[in-house]
């Protein structure tokens, strides 16, 4: 197709121009780092509303126009499964600091009888595979989801509903429990290739989204009671304000393509002749979302559709960006209804919400064909986009962007008014032996987030692998063969600094708050040469900031955790020092016995780092179900795998009570 370097152009076009930045930090110690001048990527004027839909379309198809070829938009491309080919739109969204020194460790809504899912923000909920309110446990296990009671201390599988979908992305509110799933709906009916075997069809997909509501206030008859869906992809949501906040990433849709009849240039010429005339005769419903709201309790029915946002709250940019829209969706307090719906003409990545505005962050998406052409460009950036947030709404405010790319949601941070931002200058792929990170604040004026400090240079040669903002200060670990730890002063927004440094072998992939000066890094252990050879749990004092000291540490040589990549599966009781994670060391020594499927349980202070042993969901390693989640009710331990849940007594660890899902009662031997 011919059209690939035009797709990169108008994806680059979201960097838009670039001007000089100042120098914001001129102190010489060894710990500071120089913001010299620099690229400062814009986004010019902000992004602007349409005035009337007749605006939008005009807008959108006179540069969509161009990207059309004989297979619909140059972009999507068909690829075989089994003797069935699907279409699969490129640009579809994928897959996020606390306000209080180190001693608060925000892990989400709990009392003192209770503990929930560990969150980036206090008060901000997000979206996990397991949700309790202290009384009710909801675990969600591939399509089924389970209500489990929690009582006098013992735990019953109350009720499972089939929720039709696979998902682990939960919301527990009341007697709602909000369930959101991304999947895709064949919208154009199976069309015969010529040019591929007889037995071969071309199946046009959609991306939907679909949001389920069950109604658990009879926890023994846990009932679907509506349906949400929605076009386009599910990137990530937020609980904010006691709304579920939608955010979601949609391409064009409707388009009933013609394809080539036969092979060779004419047969080509003569498809995008006809797709052009359907872009050129194309409605409002082809690029803007569409929803469908259904009552699913009794006999289904739709209750509400339409098209999900109006063009007067659409923005686009100046110079193109693409042809998806990223929607911010408000929905009902008490049902899955629409509230306010807000987006751009851009996509999105990364999510993470304040409780007063949330932004999505998006890398530019790099057309593999012209990477062949032309090689890795010299720089990545990461486009920002800002949603201000009341009760019932969210209003678009600003977009900016920054040099280099995100790791997480954990790489930015709203705090008194300004966003921090780390990033590193280039993706671990592209092999970059110069790449650099740094720590970007940037502000809100006139529509556009534009840089106001920036702190460069941290882990030359080596990429971010966690980052953590807590109030006026940042931490960052970068590491390629040694894990430095950098602890950034952000008091003044405008000369942020480095103030200390610690190089130790390995590093910490996740970073969380202990008591007051303390910070615990979970990652792995390293040889000198940068060989991970374990799980290491590290205690830093960040007492003073000048000089982070690592003052103890523990390793499970051969072990990995799924807190590396899911903050969600750690648990740590601030007041206890109760701290709880799964991991998983196989021996691959044939037998199994040196295999270890478990949470680890430890005591984290400032005192130090004290094992107290292990749990596991099963008799032996060998059939033991993974530990994903676990949590404090009523002062006993409460581990979650997709086997079941299980009650232990929080000091001796011993099990009190189990109750498996259906099929799974065979866990533990009787």
């Amino acid at each position: 197709m011919r059209r690939f370097a035009a797709a990169m152009a108008v994806g680059s076009l979201l960097l838009a121009a670039c001007t000089s930045g100042a120098t914001v930090a001129e102190e010489t110690s060894d710990t500071t780092r120089r913001v010299p001048a620099q690229p400062q990527f814009q986004v010019a004027g902000g992004l602007e509303p349409f005035d009337a839909c007749e605006d939008l379309l005009g807008w959108i198809t006179s540069h969509a126009v161009d990207l059309v070829g004989p297979y619909g938009f140059d972009g999507a491309y068909p690829y075989l499964r089994g003797d069935v080919v699907f279409e699969e739109s490129i640009g579809a969204g994928a897959d996020a600091a606390a306000e209080a020194a180190p001693r608060s460790a925000p892990t989400g809504p709990a009392s003192d009888d209770f503990t929930s899912t560990n969150v980036q923000e206090l008060g901000i909920d997000e979206p996990d595979i397991v949700k309790t309110d202290g009384e009710r446990i909801v675990v969600v296990s591939g399509n089924q989801l389970h209500v489990v009671t929690v009582a006098n201390g013992r735990l019953a599988l109350a009720g499972t509903v089939d929720l039709g979908f696979w998902t682990q992305d939960l919301f527990l509110t009341g007697d709602r429990v909000i369930a959101v799933s991304n999947g895709w709906n064949d919208w154009g009916g199976p069309m015969p290739l010529a040019e591929l075997s007889t037995d071969a069809v071309w199946y046009p997909s959609q991306a939907i989204v679909t949001v389920a509501e069950v109604d658990i206030a009879d926890a023994s008859d846990p009932t679907m009671t509506s349906t949400l869906r929605i076009d386009g992809s599910y990137v990530s949501a937020r609980l904010v304000h006691d709304r579920v906040r939608l955010v979601i990433s949609a391409g064009p849709n409707g388009f009933a393509w013609t394809y080539p009849e036969g092979s060779g240039l004419r047969a080509e010429r003569d498809a995008e002749a006809a797709n052009r005339k359907l872009v050129e005769d194309s409605t409002i419903e082809n690029w803007l979302p569409y929803y469908i709201l259904s009552d699913v309790a009794g006999v289904d029915r739709v209750v509400d559709e339409g098209v999900l946002v109006s063009c007067s709250r659409t923005h686009h940019p100046d110079e193109f960006s693409g042809l998806n829209t990223l929607s911010l969706v408000t929905l009902g307090a008490d049902n899955l209804a629409i509230d306010d719906a807000t987006a751009v003409f851009a996509d999105g990545q990364i999510v993470y919400s304040s409780a007063d505005s949330t932004y999505v962050a998006t890398t530019a998406w790099l057309d593999p064909v012209v990477l062949e052409r032309q090689g890795l460009p010299d720089e990545a950036a990461t486009m920002i986009h800002k949603f201000a947030l009341t009760e019932r709404r969210a209003g678009y405010r600003a977009s900016g962007a920054v040099s280099g790319y995100m790791l997480s949601q954990w790489s930015m941070s709203e705090w008194d008014g300004h966003l921090r931002v780390a990033t590193t200058s280039s993706p671990a792929w592209w092999g970059d032996s110069t790449s650099e990170s740094a720590v970007t604040i940037l502000a809100e004026e006139d529509g556009e987030l534009l840089t106001v400090g920036r702190v460069d240079g941290l882990g030359e040669g080596e990429q971010i692998y966690a980052v953590r903002f807590i109030a006026d200060r940042g931490y960052v670990v970068t590491f390629r063969q040694i894990d430095p730890l950098y602890v950034v002063d952000l008091s003044d927004p405008e000369r942020p600094t480095v103030e200390g440094e610690l190089k130790i072998p390995g590093y910490s992939a996740y970073l969380h708050p202990v008591d007051d000066g303390y910070l615990m890094g979970v990652g792995q252990d390293a040889d000198l040469e940068g060989r991970t050879s374990g799980t290491q749990v590290s205690l830093f004092d960040v007492r003073d900031p000048g000089d982070p000291t690592r003052v103890d540490r523990l390793t499970i040589s051969g072990a990995s955790s799924e807190v590396e990549w899911d903050h969600h599966a750690f648990l740590h009781h601030a007041p206890s020092g109760l701290t709880v994670f799964p991991y998983q060391l196989w021996s691959w020594e044939g037998d199994g016995q040196g295999d270890v499927v478990a949470a680890l349980v430890l005591t984290v202070t400032e005192h130090g780092i004290a094992e107290r042993g292990t749990v596991s969901h099963g008799d032996s390693s060998w059939q033991s179900m993974p530990i994903r989640r676990a949590m404090l009710i009523d002062g006993q331990l409460v581990t979650v795998s997709d086997a079941g849940v299980m009650a232990s007594d929080a000091e001796s660890l011993e099990r009190i009570d189990w109750v498996a899902f259906p099929g799974f009662e065979d866990v533990f031997r009787k």
